[in-house]
């Protein structure tokens, strides 16, 4: 039967709605497996009860009326037990319940398989029979592994209900979910940008004058590049350098070398410029998209941005662009980096991208100017047209219609969040000092967003992990060394008498280069970071040579090696840093060079927890990775949507690695920072410094809460805290006993904006 079960897997995934997908799917098995009935019951999780949505069989007149509560009748039953009942005679079972409505009296046999998504029972999936037999072992796998696959398939289905109901007005309960975002609240009206057509329905055709068809090409070229020109000194005012050069990226696809000179070559070959700007852009597209690697994926976005602004470009001429009047949600298939610029700030509420991933160009947008956004919903959001839309960007989570109560309970969170924001502001300047006077030294993560150009005022002791990604993911090769040094020199410049981290090239895995794409079955335990440039001596020494260049004019570096596994990874990668230590102090003729800079290792593998001893020998400080050290300690890819509700910060077994950590720096007197999510999370943040961490590193967006969190708490209140912690035997019992303690300090209000 497997055939037939991917054919009716499919065609369920092809339907429009959730009624139509279940009315192919009751009719389907019932053909398939030759029964006399088939239904599909779906789990009403607010009233705790099964409704009848689709049957092929019974009454139907009783579909959306006939229902029965968790665990009552044998279809309650399958759902509370959460396993198939395969019964001759339903009837005989003390748990049966006759629904009048749906007129099932004639069938006798049932068979009944839970339908389940990530632990949670969406309905049960029903097969009877008019005489009294036993379904065959092969009828129930069949059934329980056609339920296994539609399980997937139909937890948004609700979501295709709401969209398609004949009343855009219909409220909607429940949240749908994306698949990552950009933190933040938004309530406003959908906009979708319709300035462009669309190149798939350009006719392919030849033309009869080819040089005026390359007139035309150039002009809507040259409109073209003085449109992203202006986009990128727009968001060059409110952006740093490196996030703001996404445009660079944009411009070289309109040089001769690139996209721009394959449509000139078609259109040389006879092609009308609208017929030959499909054809490669298409092109390209389909290359881009076919790509494993989750970085190249994202660029076939931005190939098409580019051709569907030529595009606009022949067809209206410079962009009058028809902005909104009031903050709005901006929705489409792709949200572009030149959509995302074109609204301005003050009407830019949030953004929702049908589809599009944590590495598309306008997710990095949204994290860098601070806007809600929502990336990889599978819904058809054209229908989302008018529709008032609630963003909640903390659980990735879109509200279609939402009811005033729903509203109202948004609105009282965003008032807070202001309220709350503008509290700690007023503090920011003050040192991070608990109440009977520890000082805690704060820090910012920076690299990937607007924390480049954080003031280093702003209240910030400094910064504990500057990525070096940037220069090398917004390029087509890799930098030169005179590239980087000058990068490097500007932001130690910007951080003068403040120590900044450096960590070395920390590509593979979640992060991939463009130009050298890896391809590999588990990236995340392959070959990334410390190994990659390793084996690439050539890449490690010319970025260290950036580095120390840097270091000498400035004097304010520190070097962190990521991905570090072994003693071997950190011997030779002290070989490598002395040797263009001494080649820099050699090329400078510094008759008396400065000390070098210190360099430290990222604690985010699990074996190096058993070499702290012998780590403490060969660097000068440790900084905790917090985010990839869980995911190795647990097993758990945080991305991956089946499982990244294990990815628990707070488990036991994380908060005593962390335990041990501080327990080794203490021993043997090596500083130790804290990177990571956790450090910006106010239980988190508290769960570190209970645990006797100093030292925070996190995104400027966090740093004014957490400080003023902890010149809200006592450190003689840690001892204690840390024995409950260290007993309890769950990350929900370690978060609850937190948790009680910044209410009882009246701080628990921040938990309830960065977790809602």
């Amino acid at each position: 039967m497997l055939a037939e079960l991917r054919a009716i897997v499919e065609q369920v995934s092809n339907a429009d709605t959730l009624d139509s997908a279940l009315a192919i799917l009751v009719t389907k098995i019932r053909y398939t497996m030759q029964t006399d009935c088939c239904s599909v019951y779906v789990m009403d999780h607010q009233q705790k009860r099964l409704v009848l949505r689709a049957t092929e069989g019974l009454a139907a007149s009783a579909i959306g009326k006939a229902a029965m509560p968790l665990g009552e009748g044998v279809v309650g039953q399958v759902a509370l037990r959460e396993e198939p009942i395969n019964l001759a005679d339903a009837r005989l079972n003390p748990h049966f319940k006759y629904l009048p409505e749906t007129a099932e009296e004639g069938f006798f046999s049932f068979l009944g398989t839970p339908i389940t998504h990530q632990r949670k029972v969406l309905g049960v999936l029903v097969v009877q029979q008019s005489e009294a037999r036993s379904f065959d072992q092969s009828e129930e796998s069949f059934l329980v592994t056609l339920a296994t696959h539609l399980a997937g398939v139909l937890a948004n289905s609700d979501l295709h209900a709401v969209l398609n109901a004949p009343s855009k007005k219909k409220k909607w309960a429940e949240a749908i979910k994306a698949g990552s975002s950009s933190s933040g609240i938004a309530i406003a009206k959908a906009w979708l940008n319709r300035s462009t057509g669309a190149l798939e329905q350009q006719r392919i055709e030849q033309c009869e004058d080819v040089d005026i068809e390359l007139q035309r090409f150039n002009g809507a070229l040259d409109i073209a590049r003085d449109e992203f020109h202006s986009l990128a000194i727009k968001l060059s005012e409110q952006l740093p350098k490196d996030v703001a050069s996404i445009f660079d990226f944009y411009q070289q696809m309109l040089a001769d070398a690139s996209l721009a000179g394959d449509i000139r070559a078609k259109i040389t070959q006879g092609y009308y410029v609208e017929s030959a700007l499909r054809l490669v852009v298409e092109h390209y597209v389909n290359l881009f998209a076919e790509m494993n690697d989750p970085y190249l994926k994202e660029r076939a976005i931005d190939v098409k941005d580019v051709g569907l602004r030529l595009l606009h470009a022949l067809q209206m001429g410079p962009s009058a662009g028809l902005l909104p009047s009031e903050p709005v949600i901006v929705v489409a298939e792709e949200v572009t980096a030149t959509m995302f610029a074109q609204v301005p700030r003050h009407l830019l509420a949030g953004v929702v991208s049908q589809r599009g991933a944590a590495n598309s160009h306008a997710a990095i947008l949204a994290r860098a100017l601070g806007v809600p956004a929502l990336m990889g919903l599978s819904f058809d959001v054209n229908k989302l047209q008018d529709c008032e839309l609630l963003l909640d960007g903390y659980s990735a989570e879109l509200f279609v219609e939402p009811d005033q109560l729903l509203k109202d309970e948004y609105n009282k969170l965003l008032a807070q969040e202001d309220q709350l924001n503008s509290l700690v502001q007023q503090k920011l300047d003050k040192p991070a000092v608990t109440q009977d006077g520890l000082a805690i030294e704060l820090l910012i993560n920076a690299g990937l967003s607007a924390d480049s150009d954080i003031a280093i005022n702003a209240g910030a002791d400094g910064v504990g992990l500057y990525r070096t990604e940037v220069p090398f993911l917004m390029q087509d090769r890799f930098p030169s060394e005179e590239e980087q040094f000058v990068r490097y020199r500007d932001i130690l410049s910007s951080y003068q008498g403040k120590n900044v981290c450096m960590r070395t090239l920390d590509v593979g895995g979640d992060k991939q280069l463009p130009y050298f794409p890896i391809v590999e079955e588990n990236p995340f335990l392959g070959w990334r970071g410390i190994r990659l440039t390793l084996d690439h001596p050539e890449i490690f020494l010319v970025q260290a040579r950036a580095m120390f260049r840097a270091a000498i004019e400035c004097g304010n570096l520190s070097i962190m090696l990521p991905m570090i596994s072994s003693l071997n990874e950190v011997d030779e990668s002290s070989r490598l840093l002395e040797q263009a230590w001494a080649e820099v102090v050699e090329e400078l003729s510094l008759e008396e060079p400065p000390e070098p800079p210190k360099y430290g290792v990222m604690l985010e593998v699990p074996s190096v927890l058993f070499l702290l001893p012998e780590l403490a020998q060969r660097v000068d400080f440790w900084s905790v990775g917090s985010n990839d050290l869980t995911q190795y300690l647990l097993a758990v890819d945080r991305n991956n949507t089946r499982v990244a509700e294990l990815f628990d910060t707070f488990h036991p077994a994380v908060v005593r690695a962390l335990k041990h950590i501080i327990e080794q720096a203490n021993l043997y007197d090596v500083p130790v920072s804290f990177c990571g999510e956790l450090a910006g999370d106010p239980v988190g943040a508290l769960l570190v410094l209970v645990l006797g961490y100093s030292r925070l590193s996190m995104s400027s967006f966090n740093l004014a809460k957490i400080k003023y969190i902890v010149r809200h708490v006592k450190q003689a209140d840690f001892a204690q805290l840390q024995e409950k912690v260290l007993a309890s035997q769950t990350g929900s019992a370690i978060y609850q006993i937190l948790y009680d303690y910044l209410e009882k300090q009246q701080l628990s209000q921040f938990v309830r904006v960065s977790k809602h």
